[in-house]
């Protein structure tokens, strides 16, 4: 009987977990549960931004499925790049406001400046390394269309960033509303 007694207690922790493992293991799956809501919009809205982005390149570029092909690691690379560096930028000019707030020293604001100048930049850079690479691609009249999708796409990204940021904007509430 005490053999049995001892076989289960020592079966059961291995069946069920100790109360330390049920305790992380719940612990564990409220984190994979609750997403941060800020990783959540950003996902969706990076999903948007490339489902948008490609959808309008094919429409207004007109290019064959083969060209498409061609371009489409380009433009993955292109946004992925530009994710990246809207992030860093964003994280530098909130730095730089909460320092401005705060009368932040003179060394802190070279710095808050210098990344944010970088961050513009790069944002430069990345845009003209992708028109370098899908000009080749396309014929005169599609590089001019890629200018002006850029330009609109920019503009359309920015109001769903915004919708998503503002989500009293988006259904047109709040009496604080920017006006475009």
């Amino acid at each position: 009987m005490r053999a049995a007694i001892l076989v289960l207690l020592i079966a059961l922790p291995s069946l069920y977990g100790s109360p330390l493992q049920q305790r992380q293991q719940r612990q564990q799956k409220l984190a994979d549960d609750v997403r941060p809501r800020a990783a959540l919009r950003r996902s969706v809205a990076e999903d948007a931004v490339y489902a948008f982005y490609v959808r309008q390149f094919q429409q207004e570029t007109d290019v064959t499925p083969e060209v498409f092909s061609k371009i489409l690691p380009f433009i993955d690379q292109f946004l992925k790049d530009r994710f990246e560096i809207s992030q860093r930028r964003g994280r530098a000019l909130n730095q730089l406001r909460q320092a401005i707030e705060r009368n932040g020293s003179e060394d802190e604001f070279r710095r808050l400046i210098r990344e944010l100048d970088a961050a513009d930049s790069e944002f430069q850079a990345n845009q003209e390394k992708f028109l370098t690479n899908v000009d080749p691609l396309l014929n005169l009249r599609q590089r001019a269309k890629v200018r002006v999708l850029q330009n609109m796409a920019d503009n359309r990204i920015r109001q769903y960033i915004n919708a998503l940021q503002n989500p009293a904007q988006r259904q047109g509430a709040g009496p604080d509303r920017a006006q475009d």
